[in-house]
């Protein structure tokens, strides 16, 4: 009988001691971070209904806002030419290989026989022109006001052999500048833009004009009506409408195949704030035509853009699911607000971290970060509540509760 109870204790203290082994094992393991799941889009639109804008009823036409980005396009998409409109490119490219500060004259160039002949042979073919004589002298800054202003097309040329050494070196490196700037639908063959094989569309010209504004050099100019240089003496600016309606710049053209173009700049107050807005119109019949269009489209994205609330702190961007239960959602810190234009897509890239328990409410559990043009903002994501840690009969039960012996939420209580 001794013998029997013997027995019987030690399998008891066997039990008791694998239990405790199993109990000692299963509290011990660690609980694995939870996975937050979410369906919230890569992309937000701007509440409210765009606003029709004054297009022209020919050609093609774009406007772009500061920090937003082009607001509304119109017409084909198709590459066109655009006359003198390309000499804001040789511009640009001169100065961004022989920069200026605002007003400095820059190293002088000399006027040679072959720009002469240039000059001449232009004058006779009916284009526009500025008058040179051989042994002129000219400064960088007077042969951007002679390019910019009458929109001399000799003075391209030679401003092109000044820089490159040759024109077809030249047309080459404002090839390779526009595909550098993104303007994929862009092709120059010559510097002045007479060439007709000189072609663009309105939203790749957008481009191009708001980095010519960018140059402090090249905005002063293109903001002057006239100005006086040798031989020529007084030249004034093709932009007559200049000072008018906000138009502080920047370039026209006209040409039998482009039609009168103009890209513009225009100064407007735009939810309370000074801006330039940047735009080009293509192929109109007139550059009265073209000069009144680009007023008003100005004017009227000006009064389209709005303050808007792009990201609340009630959105929900995902949910964290403990597997013993308590759920809770993440959810951003802060408002979000742009400067935009009704309908407009706001890019949105979330970032939902791992957590592990405990979590309390307000805890950093990720970022949202949301772009809009040039504008960006990246915010935190927090708990909207808390998850604390799991009970000790959820962590007994968990081999069995994966095994489907239990139900999933057996013991899930914190005791």
């Amino acid at each position: 009988m001794r013998v029997k109870i013997l027995a019987g204790l030690a399998v008891l203290l066997a039990l008791i001691a694998a239990g405790g082994v199993y109990g000692w094992v299963q509290l011990s393991q660690p609980i694995p971070p939870i996975v937050a799941a979410t369906s919230f889009p890569t992309s937000l639109t701007v509440e409210g209904e765009p606003p029709a804008l004054p297009w022209p009823s020919q050609g093609a036409a774009a406007v772009a806002v500061p920090e937003i980005g082009i607001v509304g396009t119109s017409g084909p998409k198709t590459p066109r030419p655009i006359a003198s409109i390309a000499k804001v490119m040789t511009a640009y490219l001169v100065l961004t290989d022989h920069p200026l500060a605002p007003r400095e004259p820059g190293p002088t160039v000399g006027v040679t026989a072959e720009d002469v002949r240039i000059f001449e042979a232009d004058l006779a073919d009916g284009q526009s022109v500025v008058p040179v004589v051989a042994g002129e002298q000219l400064t960088e800054y007077q042969l951007l006001q002679a390019l910019l202003l009458p929109s001399g097309n000799n003075i391209a040329d030679l401003l092109a052999k000044w820089d490159a050494g040759s024109r077809e070196a030249f047309v080459a490196k404002m090839n390779a500048k526009a595909g550098e700037m993104g303007m994929s639908s862009t092709r120059f063959a010559d510097a002045s833009g007479y060439s007709p094989q000189t072609v663009s569309t309105a939203t790749d010209l957008i481009i191009l004009g708001q980095a010519a504004m960018r140059e402090p050099v090249f905005a002063e100019i293109v903001a002057q009506q006239e100005a006086a240089i040798p031989v020529a003496e007084r030249i004034f600016n093709v932009n007559t409408d200049l000072g008018r309606g906000g138009n502080i710049g920047i370039k026209t053209g006209s040409t039998p195949e482009a039609g009168a173009c103009f890209m513009f700049a225009a100064r407007r107050t735009v939810n309370d704030r000074e801006m330039v807005l940047v735009g080009a119109v293509l192929d109109q019949p007139q550059l009265s035509d073209a000069f009144a269009r680009s007023s008003d489209i100005a004017a009227a994205a000006a009064r389209g853009v709005r303050m808007s609330r792009v990201l609340d702190t009630s959105t929900v961007v995902g949910t964290y699911a403990a597997p013993w239960g308590p759920k809770v959602d993440a959810m951003p810190a802060e408002n979000v607000d742009f400067l935009a234009w009704p309908g407009m897509a706001v890019s949105v890239e979330a970032q939902l971290d791992p957590i592990e328990a405990p979590l309390q409410s307000g805890d950093r559990v990720g970022l949202l970060s949301l772009k809009l043009g040039d504008q960006s903002k990246t915010v935190e994501l927090v708990a909207s509540g808390s998850i604390p840690s799991p009970g000790r009969t959820w962590r007994l039960l968990r081999p069995l509760r994966e095994l489907g012996v239990v139900s999933s939420t057996a013991g899930a209580a914190n005791r």
